[in-house]
């Protein structure tokens, strides 16, 4: 009896429980329903909230060192305004003025650093503060109160801009040497503008561009590397374009533009950045190289080009030396090649760099352009083996430009009246170019460029670019033949040789491209089929935009039946092609047919 008593006073009390926790569902379910549960939960929440952001901004403002950063740069600029103030007054010598505040500069420098040592939060405000206001005092007290030197503001700027560098890589922190660097490149810039003495300020951007350099190390910043350089150029240029002005229009050569220096400066200057730009190409391994180092060898080597080239004197030794540092580009791109790394990266800074020297280095050394197109139609060649080698589609592109560059010079000597002016030395070199082209246009035609080229998988797949080469090497030729032609006309003097080399012209360019579609029709080549029909075009554009205007008689006559017979004999083939392609296309058809009812049969 007591069992049964006690499980029925359990059942009970379950059967309350259940009841209160239905009861309770129920009244959770009308809270839900009317909106109150949500606000209560909300309330809570929206409490924490706003708690945490008034932690967060008494921690930007106080705890974070928002508003003791604030405060002590206060306290840092009332020192130097006061300084400031008494110099003005006249209470402080400006001399000892400047002194105290470059020492009271160098001082919050300094401080930087040992409250960098110690993690303090207050370190950038002197680190930076020390920087900007020795920039200042040092071009106020050279302008205004000439109380310093200009060698001693280089100076000091220099010694500044190091101290910075030497702080953010001591701390590993960026932005010392980022103030430091790019406050020092524009006070120099700055002082004595628009005259300043050019080496001393040169040999600070130099310095400048050094420690752009090594702040990539610490902190990814090309713009600070392109404002720098930018602003080296620009002074070159603008000491370039004073020295040309002294020595196209006279009068007394200024102290500030100093031609002796150019040699020392150029050879500084152009060292260094070709250091930069390989050791950032080096430092890289199989890593994206940035843009910057893969175009400083190029704009390295043109400026300095062209601004040592202006005085000298003995330009084939000038050349000559000038080979010589194409060479070595050259010779680091082969270097670059040795490497363990995929595609050779960078190596086609270099090769672009030595190639675009040797385009303006071979004139002076050969005497003219037109004696030294061969070499560089052979280089262009032996770039695109060597680009086959090691795998780089970048230097098979620029294969390609040069030998579209030894055309165009070409067209330049050769084209309109430059045929009379060059007979022999026009026909070698025409003809040497044109069998160069050809043999560099088959070569890259057996050799597919590198399939992991991001050049010619992104944009040009096909390869057909290498068009270009053709249609060079065609150009090459069609010289050749004009030379041949106009001295052949000047046998004949009563002949109108402009009539006729008009004429001759356009009988060629047809003539070109019948043979070029006949050769297509028999090799089934649709790219030589494509050159022909653009050859037609060029040719149709010269009879009846060219000729019909400035020629007649039978010169006219022949121009006219000649893009007749080449228009007639191109459509025949065309025809040709398609009747060949219809038929082997059936044949492909009755092939596959067969091929499907013996299947069926079996």
């Amino acid at each position: 009896m007591s069992n049964q008593s006690n499980l029925e006073s359990n059942l009970s009390e379950l059967c309350n429980q259940v009841e209160a926790l239905t009861l309770r569902v129920r009244q959770l379910e009308d809270a839900l329903a009317s909106g109150t549960l949500l606000e209560a939960s909300a309330k809570p929440g929206n409490s924490k909230t706003k708690k945490e952001t008034s932690n967060r901004l008494l921690q930007l403002m106080g705890g974070s060192s928002l508003l003791p950063r604030i405060a002590a740069l206060c306290f840092l600029m009332v020192i130097a305004l006061g300084l400031r103030t008494l110099t003005d007054a006249g209470t402080i010598d400006p001399q000892i003025g400047s002194m105290i505040g470059m020492v009271y500069a160098a001082a919050l420098a300094l401080a930087g650093w040992f409250r960098y040592v110690k993690k303090s939060p207050l370190a950038p405000v002197f680190s930076i503060s020390g920087g900007l206001l020795m920039y200042s005092i040092v071009l106020e007290s050279h302008a205004r109160f000439e109380s310093i030197p200009a060698e001693l503001a280089y100076l000091t700027l220099a010694a500044m801009g190091i101290g910075l560098a030497v702080t953010s890589y001591l701390q590993r922190v960026s932005l010392p040497i980022l103030v430091g660097t790019f406050g020092m490149c524009f006070a120099a810039v700055a002082i004595d503008w628009p005259s300043p003495f050019f080496p001393y300020l040169v040999m600070v951007l130099c310095l400048s561009n050094i420690l752009a350099f090594f702040a990539t190390r610490l902190k990814r910043c090309s713009w600070l590397r392109w404002v720098t350089l930018a602003a080296t150029l620009f002074t070159l240029l603008l000491w370039r374009i004073k020295l040309g002005s002294y020595v196209s229009f006279g009068g007394e050569l200024q102290y500030n533009l100093a031609p002796g220096w150019i040699y020392p400066v150029s050879l500084l200057l152009s060292g260094t950045l070709l250091t930069i730009a390989l050791i950032g190409i080096l430092r890289c391994g199989e890593e994206r190289i940035s843009k910057f180092d893969l175009t400083l060898p190029l704009i390295n080597i043109l400026w300095a080009h062209w601004f040592v080239r202006y005085p000298v004197e003995n330009l084939p030794l000038f050349g000559g030396l000038s080979t010589l540092v194409a060479i070595l580009h050259l010779a680091i791109a082969w270097k670059l090649s040795t490497r363990k790394a995929t595609r050779a990266p960078g190596i086609n800074a270099f090769t672009l760099a030595g190639v675009a020297l040797l385009c303006v280095s071979l004139p002076d050394l050969l005497g003219s352009m037109l004696y030294a197109l061969p070499l560089l139609s052979a280089v262009a060649i032996g770039v695109s083996i060597f680009a086959a080698r090691w795998q780089s589609g970048g230097m098979r592109a620029t294969s390609y430009m040069l030998q579209i560059f030894v055309t165009l010079c070409l067209t330049w000597f050769l084209g309109g009246e430059g045929v009379a002016d060059h007979f022999y030395d026009g026909l070698i070199v025409s003809a040497i170019c044109g069998l160069l082209g050809l043999a560099h246009y088959r070569y890259c035609r057996k050799t597919p460029p590198p399939p992991e080229s991001t050049l010619f998988s992104r944009f040009d797949k096909l390869d057909r670019s290498a068009v270009l080469v053709l249609l060079a090497g065609l150009a090459n030729g069609y010289f050749m033949t004009m030379v041949l032609v106009y001295q052949g006309l000047l046998l004949y003097p009563d002949a109108e040789v402009a009539v006729a080399l008009a004429s001759i012209q356009s009988v060629s360019i047809n003539g070109a491209a019948t043979v070029i579609m006949s050769l297509a029709l028999a090799w089934r080549n649709k790219e030589l089929r494509n050159v022909a029909i653009l050859i037609t075009i060029i040719g149709g554009a010269k009879v009846f935009l060219g000729d019909l205007l400035s020629i007649d008689g039978l010169g006219l006559v022949v121009s006219v039946f000649s893009f007749g017979m080449a228009a007639s004999l191109e459509s025949y083939a065309l025809t040709r092609w398609q009747r060949v392609e219809a038929w082997e296309r059936r044949q492909l058809e009755g092939d596959l047919g067969s091929a499907s009812c013996s299947d069926e049969e079996v």
